[in-house]
C-alpha cells in the first residue's frame, strides 16, 4: 500500500506532451492540496470489492514530494511518505516512469515496478489521472508465471482544497 501512495504522487505534473522523464516542477499543481475519496480494492480472500474512505494531502519541500493519507475507518493504516525523483527523472522513488502526458486538461502518468502480489512475483502497472478537481490511480497486476492481469485497487479522489 505504501508503494501505491508513492506512485500516486507521480501523476500530478503539468506537461505539454508525452515524455519518459519528470522533474519536481512538474508537480507544482499539487503543492499544498487536500483530497477526499475512496480506495476500492479486491479482497485477497473473498475476491470481492471493498471500499474504504480516505483523505490525502500533498506538499513539496525542496526536492521531495510528501504525501499523507488517512483512512477514515482504519487509522492504523494511515501513511506518510516522502519521494524523490531519481535517475535524471526516469524514476520516481523506485518506480520507472513509462509515460507522462497531458491531453485536454487530463494529466496521465503511467509507472511500473516489479514486486510481489498475493505472494507471487508480478509486474505492477499504475495509471494516474488528474484534472483540476479529480484524481484517480489504478493499480494493475500482471503475474509473471501466468501473465494473468487484474486490477488490484483503484483510488478515486476529489480535490477539497
Amino acid at each position: 500500500m505504501k508503494t501505491l501512495f508513492t506512485i500516486v504522487l507521480l501523476c500530478i505534473g503539468s506537461m505539454i506532451s508525452a515524455q519518459d522523464t519528470i522533474k519536481i516542477s512538474d508537480f507544482e499543481s499539487i503543492n499544498n492540496t487536500s483530497w477526499k475519496g475512496t480506495l476500492t480494492y479486491t479482497d485477497y480472500q473473498t475476491g470481492k470489492l471493498t471500499d474504504v474512505e480516505a483523505t490525502m494531502q500533498f506538499k513539496i519541500e525542496n526536492d521531495k514530494i510528501i504525501t499523507q493519507v488517512q483512512y477514515t475507518y482504519e487509522p492504523s493504516k494511515n501513511y506518510k511518505g516522502t519521494v524523490k525523483i531519481r535517475k535524471n527523472g526516469t524514476y520516481f522513488g523506485n518506480e520507472k516512469v513509462v509515460s507522462f502526458t497531458e491531453d485536454n486538461g487530463m494529466k496521465t502518468l503511467v509507472t511500473t515496478y516489479t514486486g510481489k502480489d498475493d505472494n507471487r512475483k508480478a509486474d505492477m502497472i499504475l495509471t494516474h489521472k488528474l484534472t483540476d478537481s479529480t484524481y484517480s490511480v489504478t493499480k494493475e497486476v500482471v503475474y509473471l508465471d501466468t501473465k494473468e492481469r487484474l486490477i488490484r485497487n483503484t483510488y478515486n479522489y476529489k480535490k477539497i482544497k
